[in-house]
């Protein structure tokens, strides 16, 4: 009895490492973090976030479905089939005469150029780069012995179909999703200015609000309302606010100008809280006036009104379009031959 020997290949240590290493970063920056921020120390979770980041996490998925779904992860060579095992999905053995078409062509990402060998069986197809398979010269040498060089046809494996349109279904709920939200979050607009209250307390800490290396504004942590951030924001005011950080003494008393509505229904708890109030950021209460002693007096100088909270005929036609997209994803992959195992 003769047993056949078998040659095994798989992903460079390096290639597991850059798969793993953007799996992470996608979930978390997209999924964890969000829910964390939505949850963390909050009465209420702010869901606006955090639809807006699981839809587009949902739509970078697809983004990653299209990439990642024909990569090989492993390759077993045997005298008589090979064993591929593509990423997310079971082995299988096939002959090497059901390979019917290959080609070759280079490819390159920011960090490196490498060429990427795509092979189509009768009932598979799959993809090797040379920059993951240290042998990759081996393997196409022993592939491409059989079928013959062709173009790209346009197939999917019932499997990749099906993923697809799971994330195309989820994509297309979470759209959805934002856009019921944005409609039932909205406060009607005032067409009169909004009533203010002036509060006094001892402003325990003073956070500067810099994104991307740009000033924003500040939050201010109050010792009677530690749960909520009282937010200055720059946009409010004619004068520059950013000597107000170095002017204020912290551990002492503050007065705060803020909007009626929200001392009485956030901080009195004498009015009930609408929908948008509970789900749209509601540990924040913004600050349209800073009052210490001698040293800080500013007041915003423009009209203030109370929050809508959302646009929602604007989020309508933006997800709306996305939902077309949705759509027209679901009927491209139509128009790809299934490929289904016998």
């Amino acid at each position: 009895m003769i047993t056949q020997q078998a040659t095994r290949f798989s992903v460079s240590p390096k290639g597991i490492f850059l798969r793993w290493l953007l799996l992470v970063l996608l979930v978390g920056s997209m999924i964890v973090i969000p829910t964390i921020i939505a949850f963390a120390d909050k009465t209420y979770p702010n869901l606006d976030i955090l639809l807006i980041f699981y839809a587009g996490a949902s739509l970078l998925w697809i983004a990653g479905l299209v990439d990642y779904s024909p990569l090989a992860s492993s390759i077993e060579l045997s005298d008589d089939d090979f064993v591929i095992q593509k990423i997310g999905q079971k082995a299988s053995r096939h002959s090497y005469q059901s390979i019917q078409t290959y080609n070759e062509r280079p490819n390159s990402s920011k960090i490196e150029s490498f060429k990427e060998l795509r092979v189509y069986l009768s009932d598979n197809w799959f993809l090797i780069r040379s920059n993951e398979f240290t042998d990759y010269d081996n393997i196409k040498e022993r592939l491409t012995q059989y079928g013959k060089a062709g173009g790209r046809p346009n197939v999917l494996t019932l499997t990749e179909r099906n993923r697809f349109r799971w994330a195309i279904v989820i994509l297309a709920l979470l759209l959805v999703a934002n856009i019921i939200f944005g409609f039932l979050a909205h406060n009607p607009v005032e067409k009169s200015p909004a009533k203010l209250t002036s509060l006094t307390t001892i402003v325990d800490k003073v956070l500067t609000d810099t994104r991307k290396g740009t000033f924003k504004g500040f939050t201010f942590k109050l010792r009677n309302w530690p749960e909520f951030s009282f937010y200055v924001s720059r946009k409010n005011y004619d004068v520059d606010i950013r000597p107000l950080h170095q002017a204020l003494l912290i551990k002492q008393p503050i007065t705060l100008l803020i909007r009626d509505s929200d001392f009485r229904k956030k901080l009195q708890k004498t009015e009930p809280l609408t929908f948008g109030d509970k789900y749209d950021d509601y540990n924040q209460i913004m600050v349209f006036g800073v009052d210490q002693a001698n040293r800080v007096r500013i007041q915003s100088t423009q009209p203030v009104y109370e929050l809508t909270h959302t646009k929602p005929f604007h989020r309508l036609a933006l997800f709306s379009f996305l939902l077309l997209f949705c759509l027209s994803g679901w009927l491209y992959t139509d128009q790809y031959k299934v490929l289904r195992a016998d």
